[in-house]
């Protein structure tokens, strides 16, 4: 598992995943005029607003499936397999594939919120005025950058999904780009009160999902862990043609 993240890792499609994703926060942001001294973590409210942004819906499915959803396909293409299955074994090169794959768009998105909240804290901080941190800004901040890195994973995967089943590199990018979207007009157009179809909802996680928003964690680690077995199913039964 410790190379396939490696790999992952050394891919261009990572680091352009990383840099989609801090583009949308970046143009996600609002950003104040410097008037005098700004208010107190004005800089964590920045980048929460910017995560919930048209611009971060937008981008996060591209980012998401960028870093490695396609890897299998590539990895069947150029031979890779062939040399990599006989050292490995079928099961463990799943679960490796698998783990990694969802693991990418996970990193992606939450690292791109963290180099960005750093980036805002290094800029902005200085100008704000003094007083006590805004430790339960920060905390909000971080639960809404794990819903988003959580939703990566799951867009990763699913991407995972749709290469595996169509065998096609361009459908591993655009059948999750295209669910995601197909989901927000169903929501918006016809089902108002279906919290599980709307994804915004799901990173911004201000509706009625229970104390401490509970019912929303349980619903996206299902979801993750569903999407994960499923990819693993088909993933070895392709892997046991080879």
């Amino acid at each position: 598992m410790g190379s396939e993240i490696r790999r992952m890792f050394l891919g261009k499609g990572f680091w352009m995943g990383l840099a989609v994703a801090m583009a949308g926060i970046i143009f996600g942001a609002s950003y104040p005029k410097i008037e005098g001294l700004l208010d107190t973590g004005k800089f964590v409210s920045m980048e929460t607003e910017a995560l919930k942004s048209q611009a971060m819906i937008f981008l996060l499915p591209l980012a998401s499936v960028l870093p490695w959803s396609d890897s299998f396909l590539l990895e069947r293409q150029g031979g890779f397999l062939k040399s990599a299955l006989p050292r490995t074994g079928r099961r463990v090169y799943v679960e490796s594939k698998v783990f990694t794959v969802a693991l990418g768009g996970f990193l992606a998105v939450f690292l791109a919120g963290l180099l960005m909240f750093f980036i805002y804290f290094s800029v902005f901080f200085p100008l704000e005025e003094q007083g006590k941190f805004p430790w339960n800004s920060v905390r909000e901040l971080t639960s809404i950058l794990f819903r988003c890195g959580i939703l990566g994973g799951i867009i990763s995967t699913f991407g995972g999904i749709c290469g595996t089943l169509t065998g096609s590199v361009y459908l591993a990018f655009g059948l999750p780009f295209v669910s995601y979207y197909f989901c927000v007009i169903l929501r918006d157009r016809y089902f108002e009160n279906a919290l599980w179809l709307y994804p915004p909802q799901w990173i911004e996680g201000s509706a009625k999902w229970g104390e401490n928003s509970m019912g929303l964690w349980l619903f996206l680690f299902i979801f993750l862990g569903v999407a994960m077995v499923l990819h693993g199913g088909l993933l070895y039964d392709r892997v046991s043609e080879i």
